[in-house]
């Protein structure tokens, strides 16, 4: 049986929902969406759809190599909404994991692009294209729209589609909005 994934998704690219594996819950509690081998399965059948092979074909038990690359991900993140140099760690971490898997990209018979990716560990094919698709961001135009949530307390990451937008989802739109009600009216 597998278990529901309970964190927050935010139909964002892979780099930016595992950002989101860490959040904190509406009473403020940190939670670690992948803490464990049954979170990670949960978070992998979550975003199946973008994975580049089955979800069940990962092997949850390295969820540790999953939080290193999530600390990663997450420094070469923040360095870019700093607009900052990604740490060397991470760095090394995001090229190590990417080369541990190389791609390269094929014209398929419909006309359309696709990456195939050279390795024979799913585990390790997902891993690398995670590290891929972050470098991709950290560097490429998308990463001028990079924002974290301005909601009270929320500490997730998402990719600015609107000029106005300003929060992760509509409910910490709300939510901050809600806020600044309250300290308008009871100050």
């Amino acid at each position: 049986m597998t278990t529901r994934y309970p964190g927050p998704l935010r139909d964002q690219p892979l780099p930016i929902e595992l950002h989101n594996t860490l959040y904190a819950t509406t009473r403020g509690d940190r939670c670690d969406g992948i803490a464990d081998a049954a979170a990670l399965r949960a978070w992998l059948a979550a975003v199946a759809s973008d994975l580049p092979v089955p979800a069940p074909s990962i092997d949850a038990d390295r969820s540790a190599a999953f939080r290193a690359l999530r600390d990663a991900v997450r420094s070469a993140l923040h360095a870019a909404l700093d607009d900052k140099p990604v740490p060397p760690r991470a760095r090394r971490t995001l090229n190590d994991t990417a080369a541990a898997c190389p791609r390269s990209t094929q014209l398929a018979a419909d006309g359309t692009r696709r990456v195939r990716y050279h390795a024979e560990d799913p585990t390790q094919i997902v891993l690398a294209a995670i590290a891929h698709e972050t470098i991709a961001l950290v560097t490429g135009p998308r990463a001028r729209d990079l924002r974290l949530c301005g909601a009270p307390g929320c500490v997730l990451a998402f990719l600015k589609d609107h000029p106005r937008r300003a929060w992760c989802s509509p409910s910490c739109g709300n939510r901050a909005r809600q806020a600044r009600h309250y300290a308008r009216h009871h100050h």
